[in-house]
């Protein structure tokens, strides 16, 4: 049982996170999650069966931004410093307990990705190829009419371990309603798993590294509530530096591998993993690189037979790509080239702006590999994510995870407040029914804090040589090398 002011505390964030969620889980059923789709079902009444459609009462998409501005402004007052509400390990998972548990049993918000996933697994259930065709392809089935538009017609970005994984889910759930049920415990699931591994690479602070975690509005929205396959993404991620840490690196490099198989970015740890097991003192620097990399090559290999044209999502990696976000830097170096040379066509300048973002992204993670000795793996893996999820065609705000839970177990002092000022702009910045002005204001107000923070922090000029510190000590003992 809570006791003492650090329990009244607990129980009072508990209490106040629960009727926050609640009323996010409220507001965001009366405004769904894309334009123009239809859901599977009404979601115990929580659900509205129109889907999104501009030009309605804009009551929902404020209360929505009000919900999730609370739920940010709880986490920070718990993440910034230590609080007593979090003072031990058992009050954090009680407080993120309270917190998620509507998320869990509502309907999914904020995207229609879980939908997507369900139809990419009937393609397959179907003898389709998901690399191939897009869920139109099924025909009118409600499956279909809950995708987004955007989505219903394009080829599966995703790897070859996601489209078993949207297969499995078809047929353990029975349909698609049952697929969108088993992803959703699965990103549970995922999130308490995440939160473990977490604690674990954090040594000493494993308390500060769970409230980061577990209690961020950015894994309750995108992984607990949409059910993104970030949640399994993460777990994967997490589990193949924890592996690293604990002296296997084989194992490291095949879970990397499976991270990589669920979504493209991930493969970036198995490239870290490799280079810095490398520069390591006592390495066997060719012999043991030259195994690391059969090794990468083999369970990439054995991850694509997991389904049938295993290799076809190489092709169908440009597909995130149709989408627009106006705030990417691509999207924004487009714009400015659109002020420079009016006269050019939109999609060549949108094209140069995404190539110049993709080649800052590839120079910033080949830097950070290069140099992975100066800081320690979980920091060049997340980095280097970070990197490429800012940079990237599109920007989605579940897309900050795939760096931030990485970052996670080593964040401290200023750069800890980056990255939590960071994840409160991802949560608010693009919900869904929010007036665009509002939105631009929120995020415009948060992105003033960060840069605030950074200016101010003297830190930062310390950390710019190295851009990040070394790892924290673990208390396990590490194995120096491998058996000559």
């Amino acid at each position: 049982m809570l006791a003492g002011v650090g329990g009244h505390a607990t129980a009072a964030y508990a209490a106040a996170g629960f009727a926050t969620s609640t009323l996010i889980v409220l507001a965001g059923g009366q405004i769904g999650t894309a334009r123009f789709t239809t859901p599977l079902t009404n979601w115990f009444g929580l659900l509205t069966r129109s889907g999104y459609r501009p030009g309605g009462s804009p009551a929902p998409g404020l209360l929505l931004v009000a919900g999730a501005a609370v739920l940010v402004l709880l986490w920070l007052r718990l993440a910034r410093r230590p609080h007593p509400a979090v003072r031990t390990e058992g009050r954090v998972w009680a407080i993120a307990g309270a917190w998620a548990l509507p998320f869990v049993v509502g309907p999914p918000l904020l995207s229609s990705d879980v939908y997507t996933y369900a139809a990419q697994g009937m393609l397959v259930d179907r003898g389709f190829d998901p690399y191939s065709v897009g869920p139109s392809a099924l025909g009118g089935v409600p499956a279909v009419a809950a995708v987004d538009p955007t989505w219903r017609s394009v080829a599966s970005p995703y790897g070859p371990l996601a489209t078993w994984f949207q297969h499995f889910a078809v047929v353990l759930g029975g349909g698609p309603l049952g697929a969108v049920i088993v992803f959703r415990l699965v990103a549970v699931a995922s999130v308490v798993v995440i939160g473990l591994l977490a604690a674990d690479l954090a040594g000493t602070h494993r308390i500060a590294a769970l409230t980061l975690v577990v209690l961020n509005p950015l894994v309750l929205l995108y992984i607990v509530s949409a059910a993104h396959l970030e949640g399994l993404l993460g777990a994967l991620l997490l589990g193949a530096l924890v592996a690293v840490r604990r002296g296997n690196p084989t194992l490291g490099i095949v879970l990397a591998c499976a991270a990589g198989a669920v979504k493209a970015p991930a493969l970036i740890a198995v490239v870290a993993i490799i280079a810095w097991q490398r520069q390591r003192p006592g390495h066997q620097a060719w012999s043991d690189t030259a195994r690391d990399s059969a090794v990468a090559v083999a369970a990439c290999a054995g991850l694509t037979m997991l389904v049938p044209h295993g290799w076809g999502w190489a092709p169908a990696l440009n597909t995130p790509a149709l989408g627009y976000t106006p705030a990417a830097p691509s999207s924004l170096i487009g714009d400015l080239c659109q002020a420079i040379v009016p006269w050019a066509p939109f999609d060549d300048l949108a094209a140069a702006g995404r190539t110049v973002a993709l080649v800052a992204a590839g120079c910033i993670v080949a830097y950070l590999i290069a140099t992975s000795r100066r800081r320690g793996l979980e920091a060049t893996v997340g980095l280097g994510l970070l990197a490429v999820a800012l940079l990237g065609p599109v920007i989605y705000p579940w897309y900050a995870l795939w760096g931030v839970l990485c970052l996670a177990p080593i964040t401290r002092g200023r750069m800890r407040e980056l990255v939590v000022l960071g994840c409160a702009i991802e949560s608010i910045a693009a919900l869904p029914g929010m007036p665009r002005l509002a939105a631009d204001l929120v995020a415009a107000g948060l992105a003033a804090g960060i840069g605030l923070v950074a200016v101010s922090s003297g830190e930062l000029r310390t950390l710019l040589p190295t851009l990040w510190p070394p790892a924290p000590a673990n208390p396990r003992p590490m194995i120096r090398s491998r058996p000559r």
